[in-house]
């Protein structure tokens, strides 16, 4: 029987679990509520409620205001998807069994990189527009870019 990797599983535990919620539950369930049943959806999550979140935060700035505001419907589908991709690619990494040892895992990698990506993507917005944000973003772009070379370290050293 094959031993699962106990140093593999707390990261896609992680991984998992933030950006579902962050990701799917938030953004797409909340939306597609919004639409299904406006009447008992929760505002905050619908996409008004998002918008009137976001726009607000970006008009914090002449920058966001500026170069953010007037596309909100194009860059929140964006990183809409962008959230969404960490998620998938950690659901892959379980589908192909990466928890067990002396396993390549090249979902889980990818998952670690766009959850880095998506993050910086944030921080960049949320940075030019001065919002509170960008603090919280920061300790999860550390997160991620720890992870990544965990995960790296993981398989090259430890598991070798």
């Amino acid at each position: 029987m094959k031993k699962l990797s106990l140093y593999i599983i707390p990261v896609q535990i992680f991984l998992a679990a933030y950006w579902l919620k962050n990701g799917f539950l938030d953004k797409i369930v909340g939306i597609f509520l919004g639409i299904i049943h406006p009447e008992t959806a929760y505002y905050g999550l619908t996409w008004n409620g998002w918008h009137d979140r976001i726009v607000d935060s970006w008009d914090n700035s002449r920058i966001g205001h500026l170069f953010f505001s007037p596309f909100f419907d194009i860059l929140f589908p964006t990183v809409i998807v962008l959230q969404c991709l960490p998620f998938l690619f950690i659901f892959m990494s379980i589908i192909k069994k990466e928890f067990l040892t002396n396993k390549h895992r090249p979902w889980l990698i990818k998952s670690a990189i766009s959850s880095f990506v998506v993050t910086a993507a944030m921080i960049f917005s949320e940075t030019l527009s001065n919002t509170r944000d960008a603090e919280y973003l920061l300790h999860l772009f550390s997160i991620s870019m720890i992870l990544i070379i965990y995960v790296h370290f993981v398989e090259k050293i430890i598991e070798k």
